[in-house]
């Protein structure tokens, strides 16, 4: 038997998907503590959000690990990630720039927010998502060439696959087009999991006639990119931190017709959680 430490995956719930929860609207809106209390006993291991100050002892106070998410471009990114820095959050998501930013551009920035991160004892993880530096595949992977020829080394991703499947308008099965990077996959440390299709960036993942089979080609998608993490064995002992990740009631992602946001993201991770364990053992 290998005395090789297993890889391990870690959920962790976004305060996006709970905004503004249980009925869509600021009033009523659960409290900090009622959240972090209910993402603590649906069983996950950590949320993310923000800077606050109040989340410097959530493993304390809620024994949920903090990782920070943001917008940043190169008038404010020291500002953001000094705003991290007192917290010691597990990671920091970064969504980068705009569509207009060039790889080029957008490479020599992330080079010198990785050096600010390690001076401030922060790790950093470079969103896929529309509208910033990494809105597309190519130019995601040429971002990713130009960090590796210069730091000789590849390039922290946090994957969200909707955004490249909506950009590429992609029909199931997804997996050979959005996997075709095993590398960067390998390497990354973040994945989030909202259920898509070629057309829409966020659909039900339970209730509606129908919702079902949408989900379940999402589903067997997201069983093929955790077992490419997993492929090779070089993943041995590393943590991959998961985000059932959800719109909430007034972003747009969440419609009124889906079901609740909160328990889509309580049964992604009880799913993810079921065939991970049947990947990995």
């Amino acid at each position: 038997m290998s005395d090789m430490p297993s890889a391990r995956l870690k959920h962790f719930a976004s305060l996006w998907t709970l905004m503004h929860y249980p009925n869509g609207s600021e009033y009523g809106e659960w409290s900090l503590d009622r959240k972090l209390e209910a993402i603590k006993a649906a069983g996950f291991d950590g949320f993310q959000w923000f800077a606050q100050s109040e989340f410097a002892d959530s493993n304390e106070r809620y024994g949920l690990a903090f990782l920070g998410g943001c917008d940043a471009d190169s008038s404010n990114c020291r500002e953001r990630l000094e705003e991290f820095a007192p917290l010691r959050p597990e990671r920091v998501n970064i969504q980068l720039g705009d569509h207009a930013m060039e790889p080029k551009e957008a490479a020599e920035l992330w080079i010198r927010m990785d050096e600010m991160a390690e001076d401030l004892g922060l790790v950093l993880d470079l969103e896929t998502h529309r509208g910033t530096c990494t809105e597309t595949p190519e130019k995601t992977w040429r971002i990713a060439e130009i960090y590796e020829q210069k730091k000789s080394k590849p390039i922290r991703l946090t994957f969200d696959f909707s955004h490249f499947a909506t950009v590429k308008h992609l029909l199931p099965p997804y997996a050979d087009r959005l996997l075709d990077r095993p590398d960067l996959l390998r390497a990354c440390r973040q994945i989030h999991l909202r259920p898509f299709n070629g057309h829409h960036c966020e659909i039900p993942a339970t209730g509606h006639a129908g919702a079902g089979e949408w989900a379940r080609h999402w589903f067997d998608f997201v069983e093929a990119a955790l077992g490419c993490w997993l492929q090779d064995g070089s993943n041995c002992g590393e943590t991959l931190w998961a985000c059932p990740e959800f719109g909430a009631m007034t972003s747009g992602y969440w419609l009124p017709s889906f079901p609740d946001p909160w328990e889509d993201a309580i049964f992604v991770k009880q799913e993810t959680n079921r065939r991970w364990k049947s990947l990995a053992s």
